[in-house]
């Protein structure tokens, strides 16, 4: 036993010397003969220093800005029903009209009592002229009367006086004065009643007839609710009743949507709200609004409103925005074709505060696990090979196929890799490829 552990020391130790033997032997320097690992070929482009806009999107649908359910004003049995969805009416045009027999019945019943009312009226107001003859001319007979009796006592108290009529004459003289005088009052009172009615009697007849003028102004607006009329002109989308269908007070008829102008509602992150305002200019692309190619068409609007409160309580942190545009209708055509309709898709594209930014093409960054890096052309020295510097960034705005980065010694108009930079390694040299990419490459660092 002793003697096998002593056999398997003995083979670990020469084991262990093999194996230092030959990692000395691999650090040991190449000899001078050995090829050198050639330059890695790659293009190149110029850092940009710009001004630029963040740019975010987000997708809502179109809506139309205003969208009625319009109901009856009335009930009743729809009598007609001239629009059909899809119709085009402008403001005012009949949508629904319902029976309207005992309407109009009652409401010219009462017109002829509203009549009777006003002859009333103007009888009291204005009195007839045979009766104001009529007055008149018994107010001079009762004129008469009480001067020829007036008259008759005088000359019967001057005979009294000399004893050429006795008392009893003189009485029924007195008398006859009195019932004169009486019937002349009369028929005064009876005159400026007729020239001149009493005002409560005026003001009741007055009061009576205005009573009726109003009832019969309700029974002919309420006769105005059994005609359902557009509110707006617009585009009637959805049809609630026909002809025959008995209409409840309220009951939907049509639902009308305005499209001269329509809005679409997005959903915008906490991290860009504060970049909104109202009456910012938004880019929307819809399709389907006359392009052949299947391509989205852009419109512009602008932001109408920010609504102040997210869903949060769902776990949302995004705002609703409103964003208004002006639809185009193509009126040539019966009925006319908006553009833009209810339910389109449109990606709104909002641009943000503008910022200085050193920008270089997305192609050239590389990410890794150690995080993301471009390449730099290093400067150019007399008697030495063309190298690279791997340079750590962080990325920002992005601006078509350029993108924001901030890292160690960046300036603008240095070269970065665009290419092959997934091989490269820090301080590699390299060789600048011929300009077939399109790429503009400054004389300073093109290959010799």
């Amino acid at each position: 036993m002793k003697y096998g552990l002593i056999i398997a020391s003995r083979f670990f130790i020469v084991t262990l010397a093999a194996i230092a033997s030959g990692c000395s032997q691999t650090e040991s320097p190449a000899p001078a003969g050995a090829a050198a690992q050639p330059p890695a070929r790659v293009r190149v482009v110029a850092i940009r220093r710009e001004t630029i806009a963040p740019e975010f999107r987000a997708l809502g649908n179109v809506r139309p800005r205003h969208l009625s359910i319009v109901a009856s004003g009335s009930e009743g049995v729809v009598a007609e029903f001239p629009i059909e969805v899809g119709d085009f009416v402008s403001e005012g045009t009949l949508l629904s009209q319902l029976r309207n027999e005992s309407t109009n019945l009652d409401i010219e019943e009462q017109e002829a009592i509203l009549s009777e009312r006003k002859a009333e009226l103007e009888e009291i107001s204005v009195p007839r002229k045979e009766d104001e003859a009529e007055a008149e001319s018994r107010k001079l007979s009762a004129d008469i009367l009480y001067a020829n009796a007036k008259r008759r006592i005088e000359e019967l108290k001057a005979l009294s006086a000399r004893g050429a009529a006795n008392r009893s004459e003189v009485k029924d003289a007195q008398e006859t004065l009195d019932a004169a005088e009486q019937s002349q009052l009369a028929a005064v009172a009876m005159l400026s009643k007729i020239s001149n009615p009493r005002a409560e009697t005026v003001l009741q007849a007055k009061a009576r007839l205005e009573a009726q003028e109003k009832h019969v102004a309700f029974l002919q607006a309420e006769r105005e609710k059994r005609s359902t009329k557009a509110p707006f002109t617009g585009f009637v989308v959805e049809e609630h009743t026909y002809i025959g269908q008995w209409l409840s007070k309220g009951a939907p008829v049509v639902t009308l949507a305005q499209l001269n102008d329509v809005e679409v509602e997005v959903q915008i992150d906490q991290q860009y709200i504060d970049q909104i305002a109202p009456g910012k200019p938004v880019t929307l692309n819809v399709q389907g609004t006359g392009s052949r190619d299947g391509r989205a068409v852009q419109w512009m609007g602008e932001v109408d409103s920010v609504v102040p409160r997210s869903n949060w309580e769902s776990g949302s942190r995004s705002f609703p925005v409103i964003v208004r545009i002006q639809n185009k209708i193509d009126e040539s055509t019966i009925p006319p074709v908006p553009a833009l309709r209810e339910g389109m898709m449109a990606e709104a594209t909002f641009l943000g505060e503008s910022v200085e930014a050193v920008l270089v093409p997305k192609d050239s960054m590389v990410r890794t696990s150690r995080g993301t890096f471009i390449y730099v052309i290093n400067p150019l020295v007399e008697g030495e090979s063309l190298s690279v510097r791997q340079v750590l960034v962080e990325h920002g705005l992005s601006s078509g196929t350029w993108i924001q980065v901030t890292g160690e010694d960046l300036a603008a108009d240095m070269q970065v890799v665009t290419e092959g930079a997934e091989r490269l390694r820090a301080f590699q040299t390299v060789v600048i490829g011929k300009e077939d990419s399109g790429l503009a490459i400054p004389q300073s660092v093109k290959s010799q």
